[in-house]
């Protein structure tokens, strides 16, 4: 059943997929994961303007995340029963009326509550994209350029909602950092309407005790690990969302074990091949997002750079994603996945060293936009093979699943990251900002070095070789 799904989609990608199918569902990704760091820098005007405390000015920012964590896994489900297509444009319509309530909401709590919806929305449309991907890209070649321009959306995102987010609250107001997703949601919609070929649905009921201990473990752990950024690890509540986490987590294992129709398939996690590209989802993004959270705070408290300079040193990163994600064809060609994902782990952990070691005294290009570049140049080596690999061991029947728990990795990797290194930076704080910093940023090395020697040790990325040489 799976070959014949793939030979469907494969055969039919070309009549009304492509490009500018791809361009749709690429830019849908872009929009969702601009919004997650977008308002962070608004996030003083909003305190002025409503009078929100610590607690308010977290949820503005946690409400979308607990939202688009909690859906994730339930909305793979969703887009195989209903159809990818479909439920992408009902997730991107939801985000776009969100955005706009959240524009003009009169309120703190409205605007909170706007949040959440967004990332409702964000949450069923995210799985369907790569799904959809997948559907209007020939397996080979094509497909590998497809998944090198999603990564470049998923990538970009952190950099762009920075630099968006202060270009807009600064020279315009706080609220179109909400605003600004009308007009983008809106061509998505109509991008996907005109250019899209729907993927084939799999028809089946939904498992309802899979989708409510799916929900609980994933709110559960990143409101836990969130939380224990803030308030540390023994935090009562940090506890207890942890300890609810890991029942809901035994809860799932034991409903879908047994389940027909499982929102997420215990076989996509079956054996070290198909496990460690998911354990790297976990990884790089623990390893990025920790980077991104203390460089930013790194340039404002040690360099004094305002938010918007803070923002703009950043785009050499994303300059350097587009770079790097248009040579993933080639390299794996080349020297394989293996041989691409250890590359791209290697020299971006030397940036995030450079980074670490150099920002604070050295000239701003060498201590900080150079590291920046190769830190961004490289994240495509991994992403781009390790999200192809994740897709083709899923097949048709599970696509929407597997894109569903690539995507809550994610969301699981960067709370971890974040709540790991703010622990460091805690330990250190006596020593002052800067050195603290600094152990903070080079403490994240640790799960790009796991990584590392998951790739060399396992079987897990040592499916496609270096293509033979002719003469």
């Amino acid at each position: 059943m799976t070959e014949l799904h793939e030979a469907r989609i494969d055969s039919g990608a070309g009549a009304r997929g492509g490009g500018w199918a791809v361009a749709a569902v690429v830019t849908c990704q872009l929009m969702l994961m601009v919004d997650g760091v977008i308002v962070t820098v608004a996030l003083p005007y909003i305190r002025d303007e409503f009078g929100l405390g610590a607690v308010g000015l977290s949820w503005v920012v946690s409400a979308y995340a607990l939202a688009f964590a909690g859906f994730l896994l339930v909305s793979g489900r969703l887009g195989m029963m209903f159809g990818p297509r479909r439920v992408l444009l009902v997730g991107t319509a939801i985000f776009v009326v969100a955005s706009a309530a959240g524009g003009l909401a009169p309120s703190g709590e409205l605007l909170i509550t706007a949040r959440a919806v967004q990332g409702i929305g964000a949450a069923l449309a995210g799985p369907a994209i790569m799904v959809l991907l997948v559907a209007n890209t020939q397996e080979g070649p094509q497909r590998l350029r497809g998944m090198s321009w999603f990564i470049i959306g998923s990538s970009l995102g952190s950099c762009l909602g920075l630099v968006a987010g202060g270009v807009l609250t600064v020279l315009l107001d706080w609220r179109w950092v909400m605003l600004i997703n009308v007009p983008v949601g809106v061509a998505v919609i109509a991008g996907t309407v005109a250019f899209v070929r729907e993927a084939d649905r799999m028809p089946g009921r939904l498992d309802i005790p899979g989708a409510i201990t799916s929900a609980v473990t994933m709110v559960s752990l990143v409101h836990g690990l969130t939380r224990a950024g803030q308030e540390g690890w023994g935090d009562p509540v940090v506890l207890g969302s942890l300890a609810v986490a890991l029942l809901a987590l035994i809860a799932l294992v034991a409903v879908e074990s047994r389940a027909t129709h499982p929102v997420v398939p215990l076989r996509l996690l079956a054996g070290t091949r198909r496990a460690v590209p998911y354990a790297g989802m976990l990884l790089v993004p623990a390893m990025m997002i920790g980077f991104f959270t203390f460089s930013v705070l790194f340039l404002q408290d040690v360099r004094h750079f305002d938010a918007l300079e803070a923002g703009l040193a950043y785009l050499p990163w994303g300059a350097s994603v587009i770079l790097g994600a248009r040579l993933v064809p080639a390299l794996v060609a080349h020297i394989g996945d293996r041989g691409t994902i250890t590359l791209g782990i290697v020299l971006g952990l030397a940036g995030l060293v450079a980074f670490a070691l150099l920002a604070a005294d050295a000239p701003l290009w060498v201590g900080v936009l150079v590291p920046c570049f190769v830190f961004g140049f490289t994240a495509p080596f991994f992403f781009t093979p390790a999200s192809a690999a994740i897709m083709a061991a899923a097949g048709g029947e599970d696509s929407g699943a597997a894109a569903g728990l690539f995507q809550s990795m994610q969301q699981l990797g960067g709370a971890i990251g974040v709540a790991t290194l703010t622990a460091v930076f805690t330990s250190r704080a006596a020593a002052g900002t800067e050195p603290a910093m600094e152990a903070a940023m080079l403490a994240s090395t640790a799960f790009g070095l796991v990584l590392l020697l998951l790739a060399l040790t396992t079987p897990a990325f040592a499916g496609r070789r270096p293509a033979p040489v002719t003469t």
